[in-house]
Formats: C-alpha cells, sequence, structure tokens
C-alpha cells in the first residue's frame, strides 16, 4: 500500500532534478574540532534527505558529488556568508545550504541558512544556542526539517507556471550583450517547455533552436549498459548518461567494430524516447551554424551552461545548457570533465569510428565536427521528429 502512495505522488509532482547542496560547517575560531563539524554536516544532510526524498526527485549531493564541481585548488570550506549562494551555483545546486558555529561567552551558537542560487535569495533558516555540540545536533535533528521544507514550497510555485510556458525559438533576446544581434520571432514548432520519457518518468526541458526542438538536458535513460560517470548512479542526475555509438544507436554491439550505416533519410530513434530521435550530421550543422549565425565569437558562450566549466563559465543565453560532462574513453577511463562536452550524431565513419559534435572550453566556435571511437561512450541529446 505505501509503494501505491509513493508511486502516487510521484506522479502528482515536477520530475525534472532538484540538487540540494549542504556545504561543510563552518566553525568561527575553532568553536568546535574538524571532526565535530563534520558530523554535524552530515546530519543536516541526513536531515535534508529525509525532508526532501529522492523518490520526489530531489538529490542531495554527496561530499563527493560537491568536490568534483569544485574549481582546481578550492574547498567547500573557502566560502561562507553572502557567496553562499554563488558556491552552490558554481557547483550546479538549485539549494544550497550551510551550518555556521561560533562562540557567545561561553556558549555555543549555530546559523544555519538556505539559499536559492539562482535569485541568491534567503529562502529559510533557523539558529541556535546550546552548552556542547550534542546539544547543536540536537537543534539540527529538530529544526531542519521544516527549513528544508521551503525548498518543496518553492519548486512548487516555480514548477507551477512553467509547464505551462511556451519556449521561444531560438531565445527571446540576443545572445549578444551589446544587442546587436536582433531577437528573433517565434517560429514553429512551439513544444511544451518540458518533455516526460514514459519509459523511466524522467523529465526533461526542452528548447527551440533554429525550429527545432531539442532536449536540452543530457539523456538519462538506462537502457542496460550505459554508464554514469565514475560509476556513481547519483551523478546521472547531473552529467546524463554516458553511451557507446551502438548503445546509442540501439544497434548490437559488433557495431562498435564494423560498419553498419544508417540511412541518411531515416529519423534513427536509437535510445531516445517516441518521437525523438539522434540527431544527423545535418541537423548538428545546422544547430551548429545558426547559433554562429546569431551569436558570431559568443557561440560556444552562449550553449554553454553557466557552471562547471574550468576555464569560463557560459551564458546559456541560447537555453541549449551544455554541461562540460566530458565523455569516458573506450579504455575505461573518464576524461574532459569541466573542459568539453560530446555527443554523438547518427553517422559512422569506418568500422571504429563514428562522427560526434564537441562544445570546447577554449573554442569561440560553438559546437564542431570530431569523430570518436565508437566504443567510447558520450552523451545524447536527442531532437524532436516534429
Amino acid at each position: 500500500m505505501r509503494a501505491i502512495v509513493l508511486f502516487v505522488l510521484a506522479l502528482c509532482i515536477p520530475s525534472f532534478a532538484t540538487f540540494i547542496a549542504v556545504l561543510e560547517t563552518v566553525s568561527i575560531d575553532k568553536a568546535l574540532t574538524p571532526a565535530e563539524c563534520r558530523f554535524l554536516t552530515d546530519e543536516l544532510r541526513a536531515q535534508a534527505g529525509a525532508a526532501l526524498p529522492a523518490y520526489m526527485n530531489y538529490t542531495i549531493m554527496t561530499r563527493e558529488n560537491i568536490n568534483v564541481m569544485l574549481p582546481p585548488g578550492k574547498s567547500i570550506e573557502d566560502c561562507e556568508g553572502s557567496c553562499i549562494a554563488e558556491t552552490g551555483r558554481n557547483i550546479a545546486a538549485d539549494y544550497v545550504a550551510q551550518a555556521r558555529v561560533g562562540r557567545f561567552e561561553d556558549r555555543l551558537t549555530l546559523t544555519v541558512e538556505l539559499y536559492a542560487t539562482g535569485t541568491g535569495n534567503l529562502i529559510g533558516s533557523f539558529t541556535a544556542m546550546q552548552n556542547t555540540a550534542v546539544d547543536l545536533w540536537n537543534s539540527i535533528k529538530a529544526d531542519s526539517k521544516t527549513m528544508f521544507a521551503k525548498v518543496q514550497e518553492a519548486v512548487q510555485l516555480q514548477a507551477a507556471p512553467a509547464q505551462s510556458q511556451q519556449p521561444q525559438s531560438g531565445w527571446e533576446a540576443s545572445p549578444l550583450k551589446n544587442g546587436t544581434v536582433e531577437p528573433q520571432k517565434p517560429a514553429e514548432p512551439v513544444v511544451k517547455k518540458f518533455f516526460r520519457d514514459s519509459r523511466d518518468g524522467n523529465t526533461y526541458k526542452v528548447v527551440v533552436i533554429g525550429k527545432k526542438a531539442w532536449m536540452a538536458e543530457n539523456l538519462r535513460y538506462n537502457e542496460g549498459a550505459s554508464e554514469c560517470y565514475n560509476n556513481d548512479d547519483s551523478n546521472c542526475r547531473m552529467y546524463g548518461r554516458y553511451y557507446t555509438w551502438s548503445q546509442a544507436m540501439a544497434l548490437d554491439a559488433n557495431c562498435n567494430s564494423k560498419v553498419c550505416s544508417v540511412k541518411k533519410s531515416v529519423k534513427t530513434r536509437g535510445v531516445c524516447p517516441v518521437g525523438w530521435h539522434i540527431p544527423s550530421i545535418i541537423e548538428w550543422q545546422n544547430l551548429a551554424k545558426y547559433v554562429r549565425g546569431k551569436a558570431g565569437s559568443n557561440a560556444t558562450l552562449v550553449l554553454k551552461s553557466d557552471f562547471g566549466w574550468k576555464k569560463q563559465n557560459g551564458t546559456n543565453e541560447s537555453k541549449f545548457n551544455t554541461i562540460p560532462a566530458g565523455y569516458r574513453f573506450q579504455s575505461g577511463n573518464f576524461m574532459g570533465l569541466g573542459k568539453n562536452a560530446r555527443f554523438w550524431s547518427t553517422a559512422d565513419v569506418g568500422a571504429t569510428d563514428a562522427v560526434s559534435w564537441v562544445l570546447e572550453d577554449q573554442s569561440n566556435d560553438g559546437f564542431v565536427y570530431h569523430e570518436d571511437y565508437k566504443a567510447s561512450e558520450l552523451n545524447v541529446r536527442c531532437v524532436s521528429d516534429d
């Protein structure tokens, strides 16, 4: 019976992922030991998970998830106070919380704050004054669930109007800050802003660029042999799954080592949901040309996500939201995280290679043609059949 209730609840809430990060507890003037701070942080994360369970599509980022997303040489202890929200954006969290412990005369003080990273607004907090670290732990257990419930309220308010909105073709305003490119009028097809994959319930943002509807997130469908970054399932929410060319095309694995050409005139669904397909070379070319035509030397900038890139984050004004997920080389090593994004096309070029389209951190050209080993694992972006 409980399983049925959870299933019904899951249908009633937004199914696109919401990421919550809990930064390491800050101890002011060594009020607590590092071990005590770590324990309080773990308890705060546990309370976030209890208040915002995974079946409702909330992801509480682990310490390991957070460390992977931080710039080189940075730690999650480097920021506190007014830059908590900025730190949350840097690690691709939607909401971020942090506890700070200090002293007031002979007593310990606790301040816990929760921010929405998109706006920087403080949406919840609580304070406590106690005698011992154990008392602070009890305060966290007593008060943090109410604070984290504010996330659910904020997500519901945000999602309600979003489901009825329609995306613009391309993007509403110029991708250039100086406004040298004229805004484009909406063009057909007009599609819903979100698409739900009936196979697993995953929901994807959708964007129309150059009159074609694209998924604005990396595909997360598990066809059985695809991988998550570092083989950690929790990373799939962030980066999507990684597929060999044959997996992406839904072909026999032998096609990674022999020619299995796909007819150019046929829309190849591959691992995509019904109504969507793996982009052809022409569709990738059209996307690349359209963005370069509008953004010029800023093509890469407007396609990049606004987090996660090591050299320079993008503006994501195209809403394509290209995350630097890198790829998994055929040897099994994950490479390029923070530096590039690679996506399969339908075309192979011989027995062992296939065409991919790549966005590089240090390039200004947007998406460019590339050839990867079919046995390597890349991300997938699906394009609508309409």
